[in-house]
């Protein structure tokens, strides 16, 4: 039997916590490094029995940041109807791009968890903190995989260095 979720609001941790969980590491590489001095070709490479490239998973991010970043923004965020619309086409060509629109993102939302209003409800009965928690958890799981892909195919460390165990 599950026990309802009571009729409250739910909030996220205090915007400097917050902030330093968008994209700052202690022990892994924070998402902005993660990412970074891979070449296309790598980024888009299929390993293996892996359902996705290093850049699919960026791009899967990079459509929920959009997503989130429009809640912040007091928008309507779209979901799609199925989960592979979450899940954008990516080539070596858009690398670059791809890679500057979600380093770019990730500045908007720090800047979001440091300035605005957290406590604002954005979705429900989700307060733009706990929106903010929510994408943070999400790119953890996504970031990691792109860990182990770059790790499977010698592209790891990034610049800076990178735990290895």
């Amino acid at each position: 039997m599950s026990v309802p979720f009571p009729d409250t609001l739910r909030f996220g941790p205090p915007s400097d916590a917050l902030e330093a969980l968008l994209d700052e590491g202690s022990a892994f590489v924070p998402p902005s490094r993660a990412f970074l001095d891979l070449r296309p070709d790598d980024a888009c490479r299929r390993v293996e029995g892996a359902p996705h490239s290093i850049a699919d998973l960026l791009g899967h991010l990079r459509f929920w940041q959009r997503y989130t970043l429009a809640l912040a923004h007091g928008e309507r965020g779209v979901v799609p109807e199925h989960a592979e619309g979450g899940w954008p086409s990516t080539t070596p060509d858009g690398w670059d791009e791809l890679l500057r629109g979600f380093l770019e993102g990730l500045t908007e939302l720090r800047r979001v968890a440091r300035e605005d209003d957290l406590s604002r409800v954005v979705r429900g009965r989700d307060t733009l903190g706990y929106e903010l928690c929510l994408h943070a958890l999400h790119n953890a799981v996504h970031v990691g995989q792109a860990i182990m892909l770059r790790r499977m195919i010698g592209a790891w460390p990034p610049p800076g260095g990178g735990d290895t165990w």
